[in-house]
């Protein structure tokens, strides 16, 4: 494992001096070139930070000063290699209003980018995706125990973008308060493992206020989706979105989320999607047609040993199933319970305009009434 230490703007202007146009063989060896061998971290300086990824051999790490706050008036290197980067509770942040827009971290092609123990804040791009971190095609991104909060796409994924043929993990991390139009905390093409994590407070203004998966595959495993928001006459999934691919949620919580438009309050779904062991619940969707406070469906949807529950399709006029909508797709509830939860219409519980598969689950105490007549076997009002 190799460390680095660098003088900031001064460790450029060394390395300028001595010649080392090309760059030296290793950030370490630029440190050396500036005359600041023997330390462990990069200063707290955003150019420092800059000079550290730009000169790092692929497969080194680099220790921040922690608890620093290392700010950035330009954009980080793109990051084209394997690379290491340990926070030690440091924070990354784009420096307010008056500075230009650009991402904080941006995969390219053959880069494996590795962040632990930080913050990624206020990265802002007025075109492409990804605000916080953008991973390209054939990019790879692994966040442990990292914040990414208070990012700003006016494309999509404010917080995380994964394009197709992109890979990323999220595990023990903290994805919030981002904004986009599509996927407002992450949207992804590619393939996303998630797990101990929370998607929390993000916004979006079409699709997707905490995920919107565009294709590709998702797994998100005890984790939290929580008050998110779509807003807007005609947005879908204030939670989740899945408009192609396939999605995995286990053992996880979508809850609180809300869509101002008209489908689906905690999950979208046009793709392919199974919930196991998991709850959804506190979901809203509000506007004068909307369907689906829980999950809204028009592609496969599986629910195994899941609990639906105190969802709601609010709005005046025609809104309804509170619990599940499903329009035209397929459904299979096993082993799962859709309760306690409303609409303005009925039915409250499960709307479906086909039949739905059911082994031995339940659908019970909703309002006014609990599903569709004859089209949720055993459902009774």
């Amino acid at each position: 494992m190799r460390y680095i230490r660098f003088c900031g703007a001064a460790a450029v202007a060394a390395a300028m001096v001595t010649g080392l146009t090309g760059g030296p063989a290793s950030a370490a060896g630029a440190a050396g070139a500036a005359g600041a061998a023997g330390a462990d971290t990069v200063p707290c300086s955003g150019a420092a930070l800059a000079f550290a990824i730009n000169y790092a051999r692929s497969g080194e790490t680099l220790d921040l000063r922690r608890d620093c706050v290392y700010h950035l008036s330009t954009a980080l290197p793109a990051i084209g290699k394997d690379l290491t980067i340990r926070g030690n509770g440091a924070v990354i942040v784009r420096d307010g209003a008056s500075t230009p827009a650009f991402r904080i971290f941006d995969v390219a092609s053959g880069g494996d980018l590795r962040l632990q123990d930080l913050t990624v804040r206020g990265g802002y791009v007025t075109s492409g995706d990804g605000a916080g971190i953008r991973v390209t095609g054939g990019g790879r991104l692994t966040l442990a125990k990292v914040d990414v909060v208070d990012n700003t796409a006016v494309g999509n994924g404010g917080g995380i973008a994964v394009a197709s043929n992109a890979w990323a993990r999220i595990k023990s991390s903290y994805v919030a308060f981002n904004n986009a139009d599509t996927g407002g905390g992450l949207y992804t093409e590619g393939s996303v493992y998630s797990e101990n994590s929370e998607f929390a407070r993000n916004h979006a203004r079409t699709t997707g206020g905490g995920i919107a998966q565009a294709g590709g595959t998702t797994f998100v495993g005890t984790s939290v989706i929580r008050r998110n928001t779509a807003a807007g006459s005609a947005t879908i999934g204030g939670g989740v979105y899945v408009g192609s691919g396939t999605m995995e949620i286990d053992d996880s919580k979508i809850t609180n989320n809300t869509d101002t438009g008209n489908r689906g309050g905690g999950i979208a779904n046009s793709g392919t999607l199974k919930l196991v062991k998991s709850e959804v619940s506190g979901n809203v969707v509000g506007s004068a047609s909307g369907r689906g406070g829980g999950i809204y469906n028009t592609g496969g949807l599986t629910l195994k040993s899941t609990d639906v529950f105190r969802n709601s399709a609010n709005g005046p006029s025609t809104s309804l199933g509170g619990g599940i909508a499903n329009d035209g797709g397929s459904v299979t509830l096993d082993h799962s319970t859709v309760r306690n939860n409303a609409s303005t219409q009925a039915p409250g519980g499960v709307f479906s305009t086909n039949q739905v598969s059911v082994t031995d689950s339940k659908v019970v105490r909703n309002i006014p009434t609990n599903c569709s007549v004859g089209l949720v076997a055993g459902c009774t009002d």
